[in-house]
């Protein structure tokens, strides 16, 4: 079993965010709600909106 650290939940959150649907034979279908919620915590994370963009707030809109 793999220790809870910081890099494996940013691994984690990762896999989700970018997968593709194709998991090399697993049948493992990610949700679009899944994927956009790990790049939320990802974007959030990295501090992707505290940069002087003037961007205050991202919003995600889920039309699926």
């Amino acid at each position: 079993m793999d220790r809870v650290t910081e890099e494996n939940v940013i691994a984690e959150l990762a896999g989700i965010a970018f997968d593709n649907g194709c998991n090399d034979g697993c049948n493992l279908v990610v949700k679009t709600a899944d994927k956009l919620r790990a790049l939320e915590m990802l974007y959030k994370y990295l501090g992707l909106g505290d940069r002087d963009g003037g961007v205050d707030k991202v919003v995600i809109v889920d039309d699926v």
